[in-house]
């Protein structure tokens, strides 16, 4: 059975391992030196940045169970402006990662709505995200989603250069 909860301080250690595990799954083979991917993952998922991250009020996750194991999370950042959006009730969706061989059970659909929920709840009119130009499946849930091509940046991790899209949602 698929459970979706806040997380909470208990979950950094699934929240790590789930950050790591799946950004790997995502992009690892984009990464020319894997290095750099190691140590991107070692340093934006460590438990403390989490344990951090957790604490700050703007900032709200979800994780994801099936039956007792943590397949997924998300990560929204309440009031968070992006250039390419002309409002300031803005919030981004940071993180939303499902493990692989997890995602075709209707779970992210699930678990966005819930980010959408809590979005609206705190009064934002605009969802928006970033998203790799090549990573066609999310660009698909993204559409489907009536999300739009809000506009394009650079992200350099270790010494590769990647191009992603901004996409945004009208919220209300």
């Amino acid at each position: 059975m698929i459970t979706i909860k806040r997380a909470t301080p208990e979950d950094v250690k699934s929240i790590s391992f789930l950050g790591k595990k799946t950004f790997d799954q995502s992009f690892g083979h984009l990464f020319i030196d894997r290095g750099d991917l190691i140590d991107y993952l070692d340093t934006t998922f460590c438990h403390k940045k989490i344990t951090d991250s957790l604490g700050k009020d703007y900032n709200v996750y979800w994780i994801v169970f099936d039956e007792s194991t943590p397949i997924g999370y998300a990560k929204l950042k309440l009031n968070s402006p992006s250039i390419f959006i002309d409002s300031d009730n803005v919030c981004k969706l940071q993180k939303i990662y499902m493990l692989k061989g997890t995602s075709s059970k209707g779970t992210g659909s699930r678990l966005q709505q819930m980010i959408f929920d809590k979005a609206l709840e705190e009064g934002n009119e605009y969802l928006w995200l970033s998203v790799l130009k090549e990573n066609e499946r999310a660009i698909t849930f993204y559409n489907r989603s009536e999300y739009q091509i809000a506009g394009e940046h650079p992200f350099i991790i270790g010494k590769q250069k990647f191009s992603f899209w901004v996409m945004s949602k009208k919220l209300a």
